[in-house]
């Protein structure tokens, strides 16, 4: 199973968001994708987490113990 990251950077632009669309064609079930970001970037992510559930993906959220990353660790479920 593949593990595909994407790093965001400060603000999650029009350009991040379409290379999160064209990452997800190459997941194949069970495969899985982490999009990381700035923990104070974190109320960004809701844009990304539509796009996700849009396209038919598990997903959870979480920070580190840090408080500095935000983690969002999607996978296509199996037999999809």
């Amino acid at each position: 199973m593949p593990d595909i990251s994407l790093r965001m950077g400060n603000a999650i632009t029009h350009k991040d968001l379409a290379r999160v669309k064209d990452t997800l064609p190459h997941l194949n079930p069970g495969d899985h994708l982490t999009i990381t970001m700035e923990a104070a970037d974190a109320h960004q992510a809701d844009m990304l987490l539509e796009i996700l559930k849009d396209h038919g993906l598990d997903f959870q959220s979480r920070g580190d113990s840090d408080g500095r990353t935000y983690f969002i660790i999607a996978c296509r479920p199996e037999g999809t």
